[in-house]
């Protein structure tokens, strides 16, 4: 149960992180109905608000949330297996774009994984995302490869690869 009780400690990871009046910490539970109108807004194949709550509920799951004041502005989600990170889904709501947001909240994911004893972060990037796909180049990720047809409405995904060694 000490898991689900981490869910709530932003100090067991190095949170709140805040970047002028922009502060990263935990999702909570009561964050996930705005993530899931983000998913809905952004996303061809958006998570549901139930969907995101069994992800958010299990053990192997971390949710980021970054907000100005209660408005939630970023999230990032991601589950560890082994000693990787995998990204679930990123979003910066679109009032919040080119800011530099997605990279801090990047940032904090990053550090979080370390925390957990991950070595590394993997994801995939619509190959139409090129905003995302520049981010993280610039954060160090390298390009694996591409998936052909891997999102449902047939479009590719870039295969993306960050090492996290060398940063606790």
């Amino acid at each position: 149960m000490l898991w689900l009780v981490n869910k709530f400690r932003d100090s067991a990871f190095g949170l709140p992180l805040c970047n002028g009046r922009f502060t990263v910490s935990l999702l909570r539970p009561r964050d996930l109905w705005q993530v899931a109108w983000l998913e809905r807004q952004n996303f061809p194949e958006p998570l549901s608000f139930w969907k995101l709550l069994c992800l958010w509920l299990q053990p192997a799951t971390t949710y980021l949330a970054l907000k100005e004041g209660g408005r939630l502005a970023a999230y990032i989600g991601f589950q560890a297996y082994g000693p990787m990170a995998h990204t679930i889904s990123m979003c910066v709501a679109p009032a919040y774009r080119r800011r530099g947001l997605g990279k801090f909240i990047q940032q904090a994911a990053d550090q979080v994984a370390v925390r957990r004893g991950l070595r590394w972060f993997c994801g995939e990037v619509r190959v139409s995302n090129a905003a995302q796909l520049k981010m993280l180049s610039e954060l160090g990720w390298q390009k694996v490869g591409v998936v052909p047809r891997f999102f449902a409405n047939g479009e590719d995904a870039v295969f993306v690869l960050g090492w996290l060694e060398g940063r606790r």
